[in-house]
């Protein structure tokens, strides 16, 4: 995000609204904001993807456009944290209720300024010489009122995209937690196994659980539906959390479940509860059509030997979650 000044805004504008309607182009948040990029001319492989599929399909398809959005425009954490997707999408459509504002404004100037021609360009253009500069002075005054209040709309947004950009940046520098999820992370987890295993007994036990078949998800539906997908799981994962746990996503679709002061045959049965829940969740898009139908996952559970590394802890119950896979896949192991 640029803070541009009100002649900067104008005449990336100039050139943004006029392309846009040539080519029929909505005028959707996400469709500004490539627009306005793609005349600001500061990421090439951004213009040279919008200039490829121009070539190739004659325009710029609204879903495409949101892809380019969220690709060049929109970092990953702040695509999928729901702490700050809400604040995201009101900034979206803020810039684009004002740049929208600003387009109108800039078609009310063009039609002044045209009609002051057609009144010079007659026979007794002498006569209306002070309606017109009376007129045109009427008219840029307006416009420049709305340029103004635009620059400063982006600069206020500016600075909110400054600050979220800060938060998300804090987030990333805590080395604990996934900056996707914010559960935590291999780091964060091995820290919590080494506080809590000196006080446990056999009462500690380490769940990990992986999405089945990713990869094909990955490969049918797009990395953004396994992104989704992930995000989707942490979160119902939270909200089953019992008191008692710590939860934590090490990598890809890979997570972990430390439930404290849990036996064996505990673990195993909310292991069983937590995958028979997912079974039954499906991911929609925003239009509410499903995505993937069933979500299945599978789940090794190992309980502590008695001082056991955290290390070797970790590297039991993801050789229970390999022998969960080879068995079928959905389903929970404990050997």
């Amino acid at each position: 995000m640029h803070p541009d000044s009100p002649r900067q805004a104008n005449a990336l504008l100039h050139k943004a609204v006029p392309l846009m309607r040539k080519m029929d182009i909505a005028p959707t948040p996400y469709n500004y904001g490539i627009w306005y990029e793609y005349v600001r001319q500061t990421s090439p492989k951004l213009n040279q993807l919008v200039d490829s599929t121009i070539g190739k399909l004659g325009s710029l398809p609204s879903f495409m456009s949101k892809e380019l959005f969220h690709q060049f425009l929109v970092a990953e954490e702040a695509r999928y944290n729901n702490e700050h997707k809400d604040k995201l999408e009101e900034l979206v459509n803020s810039i684009s209720s004002n740049t929208y504002s600003m387009s109108e404004s800039l078609q009310e100037l063009e039609s002044v300024v045209a009609k002051s021609r057609r009144v010079l360009s007659r026979a007794d253009r002498h006569k209306h010489l002070e309606k017109v500069v009376r007129f045109l002075d009427q008219g840029t005054k307006k416009a420049l009122n709305d340029a103004e209040h635009f620059s400063n709309s982006l600069n206020r947004v500016n600075e909110e995209v400054q600050q979220l950009k800060a938060e998300l940046d804090e987030i990333k520098n805590n080395v604990d937690l996934d900056p996707l999820t914010q559960l935590f992370n291999q780091k964060g987890l091995e820290r919590q196994l080494y506080s809590l295993i000196p006080g446990s007994e056999d009462d500690l036990s380490l769940l990990i659980l992986d999405i089945d078949h990713l990869k094909d998800i990955n490969i049918k539906h797009g990395r953004r539906a396994g992104t989704a997908l992930i995000c989707h799981i942490g979160r119902i994962l939270l909200n089953k959390k019992l008191e008692n746990a710590t939860l934590a996503r090490l990598s890809g679709g890979t997570f972990a479940i430390v439930l404290h002061e849990a036996t064996l045959d505990y673990a195993i049965e909310y292991a069983e509860i937590i995958r028979s829940h997912l079974n039954k969740q499906r991911l929609k898009n925003r239009s509410g059509q499903g995505i993937i139908e069933k979500i299945c996952v599978s789940v090794g559970v190992a309980t502590i030997i008695g001082q056991e590394s955290p290390t070797n802890l970790i590297a039991r119950a993801s050789g229970y979650l390999d022998n969960a896979k080879r068995q079928g896949r959905n389903r929970t192991a404990s050997r």
